[in-house]
């Protein structure tokens, strides 16, 4: 399959609303290349960190890529009609957005440019399955290739993540990991020691990235990932509403795409009392029944991938189907939020 690479030049006052749209179109990882990052790794003499080269540090490039199927020309039309948007917000200069095809083999191997040894928390270290390393006492390493999938814990959503999951997570329980992309968080999951956890996905390169990425870190016996997603439940299913079902008998949520049955099976028998939702907040407002139907009462959600702008709008769609908003963390005009199931 090939991709299209859509390259977009900003002034760094646009850079955060640039960002949030190509995000929100794209679906996943946004490539932001800072110049400062680069000047500030000369200085440290680490420039052995980056082969980027230094430019004009009032100008930040942001790229995505869009795989070539149906819809793509949609997407053009919705990312120059936002950027239109942003223009007319007077935020800073946003140059035309150039175009180019890159090859799956191609686009996965950029990666490797930008995907450095990470370390995320207290304990966790995310390490490129391309670098030797040699973990020390107490450190948990998650051995990545990220391939054509979101998530290496660079993007601040996914380091929120990270960081929320390793202060949550009880040892032994299951956890549901919707939007699994690389498989990262699903993996840290179970090697922060969950019993059982559930990677759905609807991109189905990134479910096979997903499901290589949990053979390399030796977790394939707790961790399933599905080509599947939640759905909103039929109407009188429950909906995610607040309600005193034990877990063996509440309802459960609906689920689309080819490993719906699986999915559902494995939802039986697991249960989870904590989910992960690591992407935009259009598709948590879309999603929040499910969410609801798949948690228990006093169930945990840690959900991210949402600007700061958007914070309240999903927070009270979530607090509207049953949630209680605990705690929200902030990075980079990026929020995570944590909440309980009531």
């Amino acid at each position: 399959m090939r991709y299209l690479e859509v390259c977009v030049r900003a002034r760094r006052e646009a850079v955060e609303a640039v960002e949030a749209l190509l995000g929100e179109l794209a679906g996943g990882g946004v490539v932001v290349e800072d110049p400062l990052d680069v000047h500030q790794a000369i200085a440290s003499g680490r420039w052995d960190a980056t082969d980027l080269v230094p430019g004009d540090p009032a100008w930040v490039t942001l790229k995505v890529y869009f795989p070539d199927l149906p819809g793509l020309e949609e997407s053009r039309q919705r990312l120059e009609e936002g950027l239109s948007r942003i223009r007319a917000l007077g935020l800073g200069e946003v140059a035309a957005p150039a175009f180019a095809w890159v090859d799956e083999a191609d686009w996965a191997e950029n990666w490797k440019r930008y995907f450095k040894l990470l370390r995320v928390g207290q304990r966790l270290v995310v390490v490129p399955t391309w670098e030797a390393y040699q973990p020390a006492p107490g450190e948990v390493p998650i051995y990545l290739d990220p391939g054509m999938a979101f998530g290496t814990g660079q993007h601040a959503t996914t380091a929120l993540c990270l960081e929320g999951l390793e202060a949550c997570l009880r040892p032994g329980e299951a956890v549901l990991d919707v939007g699994t992309g690389s498989g990262i968080l699903a993996i840290a999951a179970a090697r922060l020691g969950a019993a059982a956890v559930l990677g759905l996905e609807v991109d189905p390169v990134a479910v096979g990235v997903a499901r290589e990425n949990v053979r390399v870190n030796q977790v394939a016996d707790r961790v399933t990932v599905c080509h599947a997603t939640l759905a909103v439940p039929a109407a009188g299913g429950g909906g995610g509403a607040p309600g005193g079902a034990g877990p063996a008998d509440r309802p459960l949520p609906g689920f689309a795409g080819p490993d719906a049955a699986e999915a559902e099976a494995w939802l039986r028998a697991h249960r989870p009392n904590l989910a992960l939702a690591n992407l935009t907040a259009a598709i948590l407002v879309d999603l929040r029944h499910g969410l609801a139907a798949a948690l228990p009462p006093g169930g945990r959600l840690l959900a991210s991938g949402v600007i700061a702008e958007r914070r309240d709008e999903v927070a009270a769609a979530l607090e509207a189907v049953g949630f209680h908003l605990e705690e929200v963390r902030e990075r980079e005009g990026w929020v995570a939020l944590s909440l309980r199931r009531r």
